[in-house]
């Protein structure tokens, strides 16, 4: 099965710029001493991490939270949490977090922050299948929780039925969900997707699950 890639390329380059601003604005915030300065960019760097790194943005958001619950006005960790609400299929908790991160840019003149909040706040508040597919994958693999992750990937299955990774992802977690009677039927429709793709690799994997 090939890997799957979240569509937030945009947000992506945007990180480390974002990353460096955050020991401004948080050294700006409250008069904040070095101490508490150094632990918010600690959690700031986590929270990049789990998101850009680890292909974990419900792992990000919590990070995130808990960081807006000790300094609410951390601007890095309004945008970054922003972006991890959009990849977690939250597209109107994320409108909230957007509004925020477009008073705060106006207010500073960053206008490229400005720019992006505007442009996402234009946007209908719709969850895209890429990021549905990156909710579920983050809730498998970073939660473990494949009750919600095969709810995820049904979701994305109802818009498009004939979605390659939902398909596949849903049969996989049915399975470990001990469920092998309703991840056979995915399992079939796998093998002929995958052998109208040539994905030789998820011909074989197929297969064997069906043998």
């Amino acid at each position: 099965m090939k890997t799957f890639h979240s569509a937030s390329s945009t947000y992506s380059r945007r990180a480390a710029i974002v990353v460096a601003l955050v020991v401004v604005a948080s050294s700006a915030a409250c008069g904040d001493t070095s101490a508490k300065t150094d632990t918010e960019a600690d959690m700031m760097t986590r929270g990049v991490n789990l998101m850009y790194q680890g292909n974990d943005p419900s792992g990000a958001e919590a990070v995130f939270r808990q960081l807006l619950a000790r300094n609410p006005t951390h601007y890095g960790a309004h945008y970054q949490l922003a972006v991890a609400l959009d990849r977690t299929a939250k597209p109107k908790d994320a409108r909230v977090e957007w509004t925020e991160v477009q008073r705060i840019a106006d207010a500073i003149q960053d206008t490229t922050t400005l720019g992006t909040a505007r442009r996402r706040l234009a946007s209908p508040d719709t969850a895209s299948q890429d990021a549905m597919m990156a909710a579920g994958m983050s809730l498998v693999f970073g939660k473990g929780d494949f009750r919600a992750a095969a709810a995820q990937f049904r979701s994305i299955l109802e818009r498009n039925p004939t979605h390659y990774g939902a398909t596949y992802q849903l049969a996989a977690v049915l399975d470990r969900m001990g469920e092998p009677a309703q991840a056979r039927p995915l399992w079939v429709k796998v093998l002929g997707m995958a052998t109208t793709y040539r994905d030789d690799k998820t011909i074989q994997a197929a297969r064997d699950r069906l043998r």
